[in-house]
């Protein structure tokens, strides 16, 4: 069943913003074994959608609209929509109240552009219902249209929840769909699709989607059949047997960040952690504290980028500094000593490095990082030679950081 993606906005066109939405689409789309022929990029010029509507019509089965359903002036996608398809445009009552509530407990004062948003075409079934940035859908003829927010965030939800389970159920009949997307860091996308070509329990029905995701892999399976309960059963299958062969390199489920593995493995173990950073200008923290409930088990840390913030902050000898420098894996464990320390924490987390482009050394090239952990086990550090620009060095030490705390812990 041949589909398409029309993406507008005149952010799109300018490059003023990247469009997230065709490409979610789509790649969820393919999981779940659902063609897209092409996906359309517009401005908000309602003529031109027009045209590109009327020629998806003739040779889609499913296009998908993202944009244009705001309350502004250029939003111009569900008035443009139904004048092409020769609908009337009507205000829903019932969708008008429903935003006004949701304005209301946002503390949004009303608006009457705010009105806008619920003008669709006759016939359009509201996806919805609870938003104040709602989407539609329609059947024309035998072409079905799904008409979304712009808003990322808006957009996905109402795409997972809405727009695939009926486009599978369409054309599987009351087929079901049990999809996971699994999180991968220390394997290369080459060993990974080799790990899946060679495992016998892959070649069985089931969809492969791989995709880099740095610093990470991602990996989506997808199982259709009739019997949710065997699906879901078959799908426990495949990652055990993905687990078996790529180890401690699977982190979990997309939904679970890497950071959030830690937290819930500190809690579990009654630990507290501080964390010390040179090269990664206060990342880790930033990740750490990303997660709620993080103050459990996260003390604090310190940005110690200079030679003397090393020695006032954390304690680094003099000496030590003088001898290794301060990329080096004595300032990186003395580092790691003097924050837990500081911060009386049971984990001591640090890292140092050179980032680049400029301060490498033949003996210390760029991308050269260490990384200190001291725990209740004892001490450790680990050496690392990264590659890429600036902030991927930064990224991948932060990372690298974090999984080697979640190794240590596991």
């Amino acid at each position: 069943m041949l589909g398409e993606i029309i993406a507008t906005g005149t952010e799109l066109i300018t490059g003023r913003v990247a469009d997230f939405n065709a490409r979610y689409a789509a790649r969820r789309l393919h999981e779940a074994g659902l063609e897209v022929q092409c996906i359309t990029m517009l401005g908000d010029r309602a003529p031109l959608f027009q045209e590109v509507l009327r020629q998806g019509l003739a040779r889609s089965r499913y296009i998908i609209i993202t944009g244009g359903l705001g309350p502004t002036e250029d939003d111009i996608t569900a008035a443009a929509a139904a004048q092409a398809l020769g609908l009337r445009l009507w205000r829903d009552e019932a969708l008008l109240a429903r935003i006004k509530k949701c304005l209301e407990e946002r503390q949004i004062p009303w608006e009457e552009r705010y009105a806008r948003l619920a003008l669709i075409p006759e016939g359009a079934v509201v996806l919805d219902p609870g938003g104040s940035a709602c989407g539609f859908s329609l059947k024309h003829n035998n072409t079905r249209l799904f008409f979304l927010p712009g808003v990322p965030r808006e957009m996905q939800l109402l795409f997972d929840h809405y727009v695939l389970p009926s486009l599978v159920g369409w054309c599987g009949g009351e087929a079901c769909l049990v999809q996971r997307t699994l999180r991968l860091f220390g394997i290369s996308e080459t060993m990974l699709q080799e790990v899946v070509s060679r495992l016998a329990v892959f070649q069985q029905g089931v969809t492969v989607g791989l995709y880099p995701n740095f610093p990470e892999n991602h990996l989506t399976l997808t199982l259709r059949g009739q019997d949710r309960q065997a699906l879901e059963a078959d799908m426990e299958r495949l990652i055990a047997a993905l687990a078996r062969e790529v180890g401690d390199t699977l982190l979990g489920p997309e939904e679970t960040p890497l950071e959030d593995l830690v937290g819930r493995l500190l809690r579990a173990q009654g630990l507290t952690l501080a964390v010390a950073e040179s090269c990664t200008g206060g990342l880790i923290g930033h990740r750490v504290t990303n997660i709620s409930g993080s103050s459990d088990y996260f003390r604090g840390g310190v940005v110690s980028y200079s030679n003397e913030a090393k020695m006032d902050l954390l304690r680094v000898p003099e000496e030590t500094l003088g001898a290794h420098g301060a990329v080096s894996a004595e300032t990186a464990v003395a580092m790691a000593e003097g924050v837990k320390k500081v911060f009386r924490a049971d984990v001591g987390l640090s890292v140092t490095g050179i980032a680049g482009p400029t301060g490498g050394s033949p003996e210390k090239p760029v991308g050269t990082v260490y990384i200190g952990l001291v725990t209740p086990r004892g001490v450790e550090w680990f050496h690392y030679l990264f590659h890429g620009n600036r902030e991927e060095i930064k990224v991948l030490s932060a990372q690298m950081a974090l999984d080697r705390l979640r190794k240590e812990l596991l």
